[in-house]
């Protein structure tokens, strides 16, 4: 016999019994739909994540710490390196050591990052709101924001623009007109101690000069205005920039906001209110004059972003970066531990439907058992008529397969539907988060074709011990089997 006869008589086999045959593909499709199902959803997550990380090239990108010893990735970027170190645990992120940095073997470039300004809230058409926080890094590409209205700030950006994440746009009743609010006007306002661009700082009283009040550090609130030049998608332009929902200012105009301006009595002076003090001459006026500090000099930058020539040398780039004494780790050991729980869920989840499966093909098993008792003087007739054992093993076995097939397919099909339907409300859900991707379920060709695989030849083991046993059947016997 030829194969296509022995895969026809499985075809009319399976519709001569066609509710137990049908019970039996239900178990199949049952567990072909888990299966298809569970790893579409976690391969297709698992591929979502990684898309994203290529698409802006974290994949090439090493986060720097003043935090010695500090390798991990999602730490650095989300935290924006911090400062809040225990002595001797942290080196000053400073020009210096970027210099340093980018003289290193495969390195491209640098972006500097500070999110510590001192801002306590956004005011928009006269009514404050609570601020996420401000973010500053150098506009050189390695660190893009994911615009959804308007531009990103650029390097010809020295002051008095900024780009807000859409969280502030929803608010302000934007949420479906990002566009109408690119070069509206909002105020930063600061926190009291704030000295830095446009700050009053008032000069000290100097009456009563034996004893003048000290320069008071206590400012009040001043409100910076500024010009929205584009809003950002929730979560995007996080990088080594602190958090991800900032609203972003250029890093010139954050310089000068870091400065720290306060008036200091003279030495001159303070030597003449001393020997008034002692009697011994004319007590002079006191003199103070206003001295200026930067926060980002004596401080560092909050973070650095490296990126490399290539995502293969950033593990490579990290270590040596770490040698310089801060922390450093590359989006790649990052993105490996996260691909390893989306395996490991993928396991799991892959297990429980060859759970379904397993029941599935003890069905087959009891379905071709009772095929078997059912036409025991069918198989006597044809090893009369000369059919071998291997024949009549044959198609006992291809019988199972197809039924092992055809849940398979059945199965691939109802998946299939379900990620037609669930595709647009997951696109809904991105695009409420200004996620500008659609359609990210998706069935692969692979898990297509593994899926048929598995099945059928989960049938055609199931189909091995009752092919056997119908094999073995004595002719005489089963000729006179009642």
């Amino acid at each position: 016999m030829k194969n296509v006869d022995y895969i026809r008589m499985a075809f009319r086999n399976i519709w001569r019994s066609k509710l137990r045959s049908a019970l039996t593909i239900f178990a199949v499709v049952i567990g072909a739909t888990s299966v298809t199902i569970m790893l579409t959803l976690v391969f297709s997550i698992k591929g979502f994540f990684t898309q994203q990380f290529e698409a802006n090239g974290t994949l090439q990108q090493v986060a720097v710490s003043p935090q010695s010893g500090v390798t991990d990735y999602n730490s650095i970027a989300n935290s924006g390196g911090g400062n809040n170190c225990g002595a001797g645990t942290c080196t000053k992120l400073t020009d210096a050591l970027v210099t340093k940095i980018t003289a290193l073997p495969h390195v491209v470039g640098v972006t500097r990052a500070t999110s510590s300004l001192p801002f306590a809230a956004i005011v928009f058409s006269g009514k404050p709101y609570t601020l996420q926080g401000v973010a500053a890094y150098d506009a050189n590409g390695i660190i893009t924001n994911n615009i959804v209205a308007g531009r990103d700030i650029n390097a010809t950006d020295q002051s008095g623009v900024v780009t807000v994440p859409s969280i502030y746009a929803d608010k302000w009743g934007y949420k479906n007109n990002y566009k109408a609010l690119v070069g509206q006007q909002i105020e930063l306002e600061t926190q009291g101690f704030y000295s830095g661009v446009g700050a009053t700082i008032q000069k000290p009283n100097t009456s009563g000069p034996n004893n003048p009040p000290s320069p008071s550090n206590q400012q009040a609130p001043t409100y910076i205005k500024a010009t929205v030049v584009g809003i950002s998608s929730n979560g995007g332009g996080g990088g080594g920039g602190g958090q991800s929902n900032a609203v972003r200012v250029p890093l010139p105009w954050a310089r000068l906001m870091e400065e720290q301006q306060m008036y200091q009595q003279t030495p001159g002076s303070q030597g003449g209110q001393n020997c008034g003090s002692r009697g011994q001459c004319q007590p002079a006026q006191p003199q103070f004059t206003l001295v200026v500090t930067n926060n980002l000099d004596q401080n560092g930058y909050d973070a650095l972003t490296v990126k490399v020539d290539s995502a293969t040398n950033a593990n490579g780039v990290a270590s040596s970066i770490r040698k310089l004494g801060v922390g450093a780790a590359s989006a790649q050991s990052f993105i490996k531990s996260q691909l390893a729980i989306f395996n490991v869920i993928g396991l799991v989840l892959g297990g429980i439907g060859g759970i379904a499966l397993a029941v599935a093909a003890v069905g087959v098993v009891n379905t071709m058992v009772m095929a078997i008792l059912e036409r025991t003087r069918e198989i006597g007739v044809m090893r009369a008529v000369g059919a071998k054992r291997s024949t009549v093993s044959r198609l006992f076995t291809i019988e199972a397969s197809v039924l092992g097939f055809l849940g398979g397919v059945i199965g691939l099909l109802i998946g299939y539907v379900l990620i037609l339907v669930a595709n647009p409300i997951i696109n809904k859900q991105l695009k409420l988060n200004s996620i500008h991707t659609s359609n990210i379920i998706n069935l692969p060709i692979w898990l297509i074709l593994s899926v048929i695989g598995v099945t059928t030849l989960i049938g055609m083991l199931a189909g091995l011990y009752p092919a056997r046993r119908a094999a073995k059947l004595d002719p005489v016997e089963a000729l006179h089997y009642e």
